[in-house]
């Protein structure tokens, strides 16, 4: 199996990341220079053939996508079992947080999240089996490549994921939106997983009853709610805030 990256900074992040096979990399004739130089020469620094190919080419491939005119063949995206997450949260110096997608079935949401969280400094990103996106190349692509570079997992069963993780002494804390406390009430010094649900419904009712407590961004009622990405990268940012200080 195989993916077809597409855009500058996935193509790029993916070659630094170094965890993907290169089959070859196409660049569209009518690409400027500007902007693809590094990726170019790093490219052919690591003996990965390049095809310069027609703008239709990219047309017929990626339809209407922003694909920059940069796309590269790829061995499949891949993932990690949950004892490399684990090791990873042990290994830092800083306190581990793990973050847990319950239901993220929206690539731009899923990317999204990605992107936030490996800015914030997540150990890795656990999703279920079902009811998820496929960790394709559009995730890629709306995390700006930041996929490429995260630990994540899938596993069958989230809530025996989630008491795996209270057994070595994380916490389990869940973003739902009404629930519990507000967010900058609650104490986040702690090793931790965090659950964002998914659009619509939240976080499911058995997963919910797995989490030790909730939080909930305030919010003035001039939508529904907040969408799953915007809602993690704000209780995100409230765990970083809190150890900061």
């Amino acid at each position: 199996m195989s993916d077809l990256l597409y855009g500058v900074h996935p193509v790029y992040e993916a070659l630094l990341a170094g965890r993907r096979k290169f089959n070859k990399l196409y660049v569209s004739k009518r690409r400027q220079p500007k902007g693809v130089q590094g990726l170019l020469e790093r490219a052919q620094a690591e003996g990965i053939p390049i095809q310069y190919r027609e703008p239709d080419y990219f047309r017929s491939l990626f339809g209407g996508s922003v694909h920059q005119g940069v796309a590269a063949r790829v061995s499949e995206y891949p993932l990690v079992d949950q004892g490399a997450i684990f090791r990873k949260a042990e290994t830092d110096d800083e306190l581990p947080i793990v973050l847990a997608l319950d239901g993220i079935v929206d690539p731009q949401n899923l990317g999204s999240l990605i992107r936030t969280g490996l800015a914030m400094g997540i150990h890795g990103i656990i999703l279920g089996k079902d009811r998820s996106a496929p960790l394709s190349p559009a995730v890629s692509k709306a995390s700006a490549g930041a996929m490429e570079h995260m630990l994540i997992t899938r596993v069958p069963n989230l809530v025996s994921a989630l008491k795996g993780f209270k057994k070595a002494g994380l916490w389990v804390v869940g973003a739902h939106a009404g629930s519990g406390k507000i967010v900058d009430e609650a104490d986040f010094n702690v090793g931790l997983v965090l659950v964002i649900g998914g659009e619509g419904k939240g976080i499911r009712p058995l997963v919910r009853k797995t989490c030790d407590y909730l939080v909930s961004v305030p919010q003035k009622k001039v939508v529904d709610s907040l969408n799953a990405a915007v809602a993690g990268a704000i209780v995100m940012y409230e765990i970083v805030r809190q150890r900061r200080k």
